[in-house]
């Protein structure tokens, strides 16, 4: 796997991350951080109507990443493979994972409205 990087700018402010797709997605009313439940991970993202949401995406040794991670916790990967979404595009970026239980780890440049996701599994 390979770093890719990606412009979006998706409608509902929010990045999928998920082992397949049909999962629940965890969400809160006040939609300010990070959601995650063992099958998917909500990540907010920049206002579409302000601009677009740059999101890298990549094995956590293969980026630059030296500050602690607004995220860090386990995916269900039973398929092993990671898929990266948003709720009107079903795969941006989708990669195979060695196990079926994938270490995620996510540096956001805001907590609530980021312009930059970094994204590292393993």
């Amino acid at each position: 796997m390979s770093v890719e990087t990606l412009t979006i700018a998706p409608e509902y402010l929010s990045i999928y991350i998920a082992g397949r797709t049909g999962v629940d997605i965890p969400m809160h009313m006040d939609r300010q951080g990070i959601f995650a439940s063992s099958q998917c991970i909500n990540v907010p993202a920049y206002d579409w109507n302000h601009g677009d949401t740059n999101v890298t995406f990549g094995p956590f040794d293969e980026l630059n990443e030296t500050a602690e991670p607004a995220f860090d916790g386990f995916l269900e990967t039973s398929h092993k493979r990671l898929i990266v979404f948003v709720a009107t595009v079903s795969d941006y970026v989708s990669t195979t994972v060695p196990s079926t239980k994938t270490r995620i780890r996510i540096w956001l440049d805001h907590p609530i409205e980021p312009s930059n996701v970094v994204i590292a599994c393993g």
